[in-house]
């Protein structure tokens, strides 16, 4: 077992954690330790706990190590006590390195976090008594949402929730009306509200960012609010990042007093994105007559950090509240067939928005999704579809030389016409019509090697003139956050080259165009192929999925979805079939207490 503990399967953070808990904590048993690297490479994974009532074994396997370290590894899981005797085990009052709940054990810091976030939910959704006039917010609220339709109208009880819970969870699909919700909310309040509101927006990344303050602008273009209203409300949403980083704090002592976000009202799109740490994060630094909106699909990817908080907390099956909330929505929408939930708790804070307005029946994108969510994909389902429906598309592919030089040629080709483009903002929408993604990073199918032999072909064609590897037209993606120049993870750009010559990197952040010389940026990368996870927050007219031809456990249900939801008009999928239904059968799985918690 100690050769074990010892081994060259995890990496120096983890044989420096053990070397450190050593050091204060004395001497650790073999399963101490075990446990202690298996937390850690759980969280690297996105988990936020180690479930105990597994075997070493068993978590070796969900992590897909080598065979030769599963074979080592104890087949059964450890004995109740074992580990609550261990010296860096305890209590969470007794600020040990690590804390057993159950068969749930974490690092003190993210229980802590788990914590903090239930207490922070249960203190703002205690019986709130709305401070407003149910008669007055009744008209503002029948002036928005005009008409009685047959089925309930969500949206017309997101914005009443919005009202009389200080949190508030919105979740919906593609295309179910959540920029149109957020834009009647944020009418809503400003009319009600008799001032100018202090209203931020919000997304994890630049281009969700970027995308949220288009689409909300469009959105409140077709409202009929006065000149004053609209120019009341905010024009641009930034990262949360950015957001956050108001609250920074600066020089060697602590501060007196901890920096808070004093607005009125916060909205935060694509918030499965959001890992337990930026919730954390976000949530502290909240003032307690800040209310807080988070938007998203349930169905989507989780953050690539650790935590799926949004999935975590988006527990309940359906839309129904409390009595004491639906005599509020009742009243104030004229709804009188909302399902009524005995237990409420955060499910009063929680509504989904079920109607889609963008696929219709007609449509092969959402028929595909709407398969691919309800695990109902077997092989006839898909060809069906894909014959049927004309914005579907499958081709067999094997990463072949063949198959590799037709999706490079056609990426030559567009370099080519994007070389007569001279405006960034028409070289960006270029980019956004199409966009190659991914399931793999690294490798041999993954973004990164695609993204470089594509550059090479390109150099080689003598498509352009490159010059230290910059050249017009070139599409790239921020990779790191660089508060300096003001760019963000997630971040789109383009390069041009200016009539004397000089490449400067037009890069959509927020709802800016910032415009950076090229040899400033050190965080990028191409941006012809993109992950899956990198094309969250985005939509492009034209999707195409490369499928890798190894299983991998990265290709889940949730991943498929997100990909297919990227879409605005037509979706095509290379690869195998087989390997496709195989991964909308498997679920991503998260190890987390916060579920727990709040269930």
């Amino acid at each position: 077992m100690k050769e074990i503990a010892e081994g060259g399967w995890f990496d120096i953070s983890e044989r420096e954690m053990i070397r450190f808990l050593e050091k204060i904590y004395g001497t650790l048993s073999e399963n101490s330790k075990l446990c202690a690297v298996f937390t850690s490479l759980f969280l690297k994974a996105g988990h936020v706990c180690l479930p105990v009532d597994k075997s070493p074994k068993e978590w070796a396997e969900i992590l897909e190590l080598d065979q030769a370290v599963i074979k080592q590894l104890p087949e059964e899981p450890f004995l109740p006590g074992v580990l609550s005797q261990s010296a860096i085990v305890g209590e969470l009052a007794e600020q040990k390195p690590f804390v057993l709940e159950g068969s749930c054990l974490q690092f003190h810091r993210y229980r802590s976090y788990e914590d903090m976030l239930v207490r922070w939910m249960d203190q703002r959704n205690r019986g709130v008594v709305p401070e407003f006039s149910k008669e007055r917010a009744g008209k503002i609220i029948a002036e928005l949402f005009p008409g009685q339709s047959e089925e309930i109208d969500w949206q017309k009880t997101a914005a009443v929730l919005s009202l009389i819970r200080p949190f508030l969870i919105i979740s919906g699909g593609p295309g179910t009306g959540k920029t149109t919700t957020v834009a009647r909310i944020l009418a809503l309040h400003q009319k009600l509200a008799g001032r100018k509101l202090n209203i931020a927006l919000a997304a994890p990344t630049g281009k969700a960012a970027g995308r949220m303050g288009e689409a909300l602008q469009k959105e409140l273009d077709k409202m009929n609010l006065s000149e004053e209203e609209k120019g009341a409300l905010p024009k641009e949403a930034k990262t949360v990042h950015r957001l956050l980083s108001a609250t920074r704090q600066r020089g060697l002592l602590p501060p007196a007093e901890k920096k808070l976000l004093r607005h009125d009202l916060i909205i935060v799109d694509e918030a499965s994105m959001i890992d337990l740490n930026l919730m954390h994060r976000l949530v502290s630094h909240l003032s307690d007559k800040t209310r807080l909106i988070l938007l998203g699909d349930r169905d989507q990817l989780a953050s690539v950090e650790a935590g799926a908080v949004f999935a975590d907390l988006c527990q309940k099956e359906d839309n129904r509240f409390s009595s004491e909330t639906l005599r509020y929505l009742e009243e104030m929408t004229n709804e009188s067939a909302i399902p009524l939930l005995e237990d409420s708790g955060l499910n009063d804070s929680i509504v989904y928005l079920t109607k889609s307005y963008r696929f219709t029946k007609e449509s092969g994108i959402g028929r595909l999704a709407a398969a691919v969510k309800a695990q109902d994909c077997d092989r006839s389902t898909l060809e069906e579809l894909f014959d049927q429906y004309d914005d579907l598309e499958y081709h067999a592919f094997s990463y072949s030389s063949e198959n590799v030089k037709s999706i490079v040629s056609r990426l030559i080709e567009q370099v080519k016409h994007v070389s007569k483009i001279s405006d960034p903002h028409k070289l960006l929408q270029y980019w956004k019509q199409m966009i190659w993604l991914v399931v793999l990073r690294r490798g041999l199918e993954g973004a990164d090697h695609l993204n470089q032999m594509a550059e090479q072909v390109i150099a080689l064609s003598r498509t352009v003139r490159m010059e230290e590897g910059w050249y017009h037209g070139r599409p790239v993606m921020i990779t790191q956050n660089d508060y300096n120049l003001g760019v963000f993870n997630g971040d789109m750009g383009v390069c041009v080259k200016d009539p004397a010559g000089n490449h400067y990197v037009y890069i959509e952040s927020g709802s800016e165009l910032k415009r950076i010389q090229a040899k400033r940026l050190t965080h990028f990368t191409p941006a012809y192929f993109l992950t899956v996870h990198k094309s969250q927050g985005s939509e492009f007219n034209r999707i195409n999925l490369l499928l890798p031809q190894r299983e991998t456990p990265i290709l889940t249900r949730e991943l498929i979805y997100t990909a297919i939801t990227r879409a605005r008009e037509s979706f095509a999928l290379y690869g195998d079939l087989d390997r496709f239904i195989s991964g909308i059968r498997k679920k991503t799985q998260r190890f987390s207490g916060l579920g727990k918690k709040i269930g």
